[in-house]
């Protein structure tokens, strides 16, 4: 609270000092100082910046403080250029929100081993069951994996992704086995849908396990995300477009073509059917 009096105290001092040659150009100076600006370009029109947020217990947010995000008050990385260009060190703030050690309760802090095998389950279905129901915290899943951010939703992507990837490649392996056929073969692609739309219910029946999987991944996602920001000295929009092709897309298509790859040899089938 006092800092800005001090300051000015002293810089009104020393200006008794200063012959009236440089007077001129002192004051100019200490003008120019506390009529800098911070910001330039964030919502100008206001008389004051007031952004306010609440943090669930588990969150991590990244908060802008060069004033130059353009997710502002979210951090995007822009930070990194102005450091480059300014010779700045600018960095910004991260606030992650956990449960305080006086609200854990000694059955909490010290789970015995049944307890947490018995509650893991559970504890996921609860937080991210497919149900429209809304969950104690008010949010539906959907909501609740859209409020956890990017991250989140990326890598819900490439685990959901993976799982139909590796729901494919048993169906194939499965048909292929039971038939001595590739599902290429003439006429042989509709009964291999049959097949694989068993595969498939059951993958929507274990969507709670994805979703917390989803949750496990999110933070390598995050520094996945960082890693390419950092690498490549992107804006973190176009490190996220690198991170979904590199992971959501390429990787999705490869791990299909792997697994089918893997289920024709075991199967015994080649995946191409050979001409006649």
């Amino acid at each position: 609270m006092c800092r800005p009096l001090v300051l000015v105290t002293l810089l009104t001092v020393a200006s008794g000092f200063v012959t009236p040659h440089h007077s001129s150009r002192f004051s100019a100076t200490t003008t120019s100082l506390f009529e800098a600006k911070i910001n330039g370009k964030i919502d100008l029109d206001s008389a004051k910046v007031v952004n306010q947020e609440q943090l669930c217990v588990g969150d991590k947010k990244v908060y802008c403080r060069c004033w130059k995000s353009e997710t502002f008050p979210l951090c995007d990385g822009a930070h990194v250029a102005h450091n480059k260009e300014k010779g700045d060190n600018v960095g910004p703030l991260i606030l992650t929100a956990e449960m305080k050690q006086d609200e854990i309760s000694p059955v909490d802090a010290k789970p015995s081993d049944d307890t947490t095998k018995q509650s893991v389950l559970g504890k996921l279905k609860s937080m991210f069951g497919v149900k429209k129901d809304k969950v104690s915290d008010g949010l539906t899943t959907k909501e609740r994996l859209a409020k956890m951010g990017l991250s989140a939703l990326l890598s819900y992507g490439w685990v959901s992704n993976m799982s139909y990837a590796v729901t494919l490649s048993l169906s194939w392996y499965g048909f292929s086995k039971k038939t001595g056929l590739s599902p290429l073969a003439p006429g042989q692609w509709k009964p291999f849908l049959a097949v694989y739309a068993g595969f498939y219910v059951f993958n929507n029946i274990i969507r709670p396990l994805r979703f917390g999987a989803s949750v496990v991944v999110s933070k390598y996602f995050d520094n996945f995300v960082g890693y390419i920001q950092d690498k490549t000295q992107l804006s973190r929009k176009w490190s996220i477009a690198v991170v979904v092709f590199l992971a959501n897309v390429l990787g999705t298509f490869t791990a299909m073509g792997l697994g089918v790859s893997l289920a024709a040899a075991a199967a015994g089938v080649p995946i191409f059917p050979p001409k006649v």
